[in-house]
């Protein structure tokens, strides 16, 4: 299984990769995904299942997180399953923001044509989650396959 680094680094390249084309080809709408493909890389990994990089990366607030790290077994369709998984960890982050939310509407923090902004990026968001999900996923399994044929040829 690739180390947190690695997954880091990958998924880094992609978001680079993602922007540099998005830019050279004059797309105007490819900055709500390539934040999802950021915070699906940093915070809202697969691997908060664990005790790692991306639960620690949340500091303090880390600790709304270990309901979540102590009930998804690891690589478990429900943590690691492409889709699910995001929507899981999507739900589970949207449970703690929501009410975020309605509080700053309700304190007149932000304005509600800013929000209607936010929900219909929101998709874009989603999406760019999944990318960087799907990369990691990808790299977790690739790397298992390879490690077991690897394997396989020793016992030869």
């Amino acid at each position: 299984m690739p180390s947190g680094n690695v997954h880091d680094t990958v998924n880094t390249v992609a978001l680079t990769g993602y922007v540099a084309y998005s830019v050279a080809t004059q797309q105007t709408d490819w900055l709500p995904t390539a934040v999802g493909i950021a915070v699906g890389t940093l915070w809202l990994s697969p691997d908060l299942d664990l005790k790692s990089e991306p639960y620690y990366r949340h500091g303090p607030l880390r600790v709304l997180w270990m309901p979540y790290v102590k009930i998804m077994p690891h690589r478990s369709i429900w943590s690691h399953g492409l889709i699910i998984g995001d929507l899981i960890r999507l739900m589970y982050s949207a449970a703690f923001l929501i009410p975020l939310l309605f509080l700053a509407l309700y304190l007149k923090i932000i304005e509600s044509s800013t929000v209607d902004s936010w929900f219909a990026s929101m998709p874009a968001f989603i999406i760019g989650v999944m990318v960087a999900s799907t990369i990691h996923i990808v790299l977790d399994h690739s790397s298992s396959f390879f490690r077991t044929k690897k394997k396989r040829k020793k016992r030869r």
